[in-house]
């Protein structure tokens, strides 16, 4: 590429996987803190010849590299930030990842430019100031001919169900509990997913993600209606490739994709809302077999120490209600695919960023005298690793260690953005005073359990799984 950069250091992520094969492979050096990557980046920046380049996927990946920037604006140093972004039909609707990167660096750079990312192989820094924002939209949707569309009333639900007559409905989260609304719903008949955020996990009668997304590709469902906030499910990024028609019930008025029909209402509302109640009464239930069920135990037993095994022995060791903070990318899917119970489950998942994770459940804990159960991956915890200075009485820390990113082994991506190691938290934990097992039968007894499950079993298992 035109860019003469020093070094890249480059954080992994889904988004600007792409721009890896455009970089030259021995200035690349791979991270995963944003932060600390952009400080490596502005110190080398103090001696290097050329401009320092930091690479990040998009949402708070980019918000984490303000410190580093604004230092680098008034110190007057090269840094380069080149940010993985999602597509511009997708910004302010909510998407995940999905924030505006050119106005988190409006104070803190001397230069922006937004390009696609057929250009940056192209692109040259000539001319341009420094520090510099360079946002990259990296594009993998179909064009679509679906509108986006606003209402203010339940009577646009009505209307779309006159055309709707076999949806498929999600229920993701919300800022509280959804769990009275999905209680009602559950005795419709309907076919529904309820994420494990929305407080209805174990009441779904979709079980598992492996067969809504069975039911999706085979055409099953002839639209979509989503409660709450932007759904984690794989089948939201899937809209944009294959639309169908979706009504949003968002209480921030956000779709969460480019297109479909809005109404301001959360689930409270909702529950009190005899118009919707009678919309819902004029659709027939469609009840379905699912053998993925079948398939998930037989696998479990078949691989016990998988990663998926692992969670669903821990889901026999909680109690009804007992509240559980989850950490993003595998641990809140794998945690979803395996609970059968009524849990308090807690999240971050407005942007989806994995930054900050145990400080949230830190503060979690902070507001309540129950037992806090924090479940968390590796890169996550390393992530968050100052935090385990203050660890409260009742707040319980596991974590999934897999040795790496391993979400970046199921989206097949480039293997280095897995960041393989060979760490544990066993010093670490000891050295702060904090009491520490490998052993799940000391669940709740300790502050931090480890828990690593088997590579070779859990590749396995997915393997098959799908």
């Amino acid at each position: 590429m035109k860019m003469n950069l020093e070094k890249i250091f480059f954080c992994t992520g889904a988004r600007n996987h792409d721009l890896l094969k455009i970089f030259d492979s021995s200035k690349v050096k791979f991270e995963y803190d944003e932060r600390m990557a952009s400080f490596k980046a502005l110190g080398l920046t103090k001696v290097a010849k050329n401009p320092v380049g930091i690479c990040t996927t998009s949402g708070t990946a980019v918000s984490q590299c303000v410190s580093a920037m604004l230092e680098a604006f008034y110190s007057e140093n090269p840094l380069v930030l080149i940010s993985g972004d999602r597509p511009k039909k997708l910004h302010g609707t909510g998407s995940p990842q999905t924030i505006d990167h050119e106005a988190l660096t409006r104070s803190c750079r001397r230069s922006y430019v937004e390009i696609d990312v057929s250009e940056l192989a192209t692109f040259s820094l000539e001319g341009l100031e420094f520090p510099v924002h360079i946002n990259v939209l990296v594009d993998d949707t179909a064009p679509h001919a679906m509108d986006l569309v606003n209402h203010e009333s339940i009577s646009g639900f009505s209307a779309f169900l006159e055309n709707v007559k076999k949806p498929l409905f999600v229920f993701s989260h919300e800022n509280k509990s959804m769990r009275p609304l999905i209680e009602k719903f559950s005795k419709l008949g309907l076919l529904f997913y309820a994420e494990t955020l929305s407080g209805g996990r174990d009441l779904s009668n979709l079980k598992t993600e492996k067969k809504l997304l069975e039911l999706f590709e085979a055409g099953f469902f002839d639209g979509v209606v989503r409660i709450g906030h932007t759904p984690l499910t794989k089948i939201w990024r899937l809209l944009e490739k294959k639309p169908l028609p979706v009504f949003h019930f968002d209480s921030r008025k956000l779709p969460g994709l480019s297109f479909g029909e809005v109404l301001p209402m959360d689930s409270e509302a909702l529950l009190k809302n005899t118009e919707f109640w009678d919309a819902l009464d004029k659709l027939s239930p469609f009840p379905i077999g699912d053998e993925t069920v079948w398939t998930l135990e037989k696998l479990i037993e078949k691989y016990p120490e998988s990663e998926v095994a692992t969670f669903k022995k821990l889901q026999g060791l909680f109690q009804p209600n007992d509240q559980v903070y989850l950490g993003n990318s595998l641990v809140i899917r794998f945690f979803e695919l395996t609970q059968t119970s009524p849990l308090q489950i807690y999240g971050n998942r407005g942007v989806n960023g994995i930054d900050g994770q145990l400080a949230s459940a830190i503060g979690l804990a902070m507001g309540t005298t129950k037992p806090v159960y924090c479940i968390l991956g590796d890169v996550t915890t390393f992530y968050d690793l100052s935090s385990l200075r203050e660890m409260p009485e009742n707040l319980h820390l596991i974590i999934m260690n897999n040795k790496g990113g391993r979400i970046f082994d199921m989206l097949k991506l480039d293997k280095r953005i897995v960041l393989e190691h060979d760490n544990d938290f066993e010093n670490i934990s000891r050295g702060l005073h904090l009491s520490y097992s490998r052993d799940m039968k000391d669940f709740g007894k300790v502050k931090v359990l480890e828990l690593s499950p088997s590579r070779d079993q859990s590749e396995n298992f997915l393997r098959e799984w799908r």
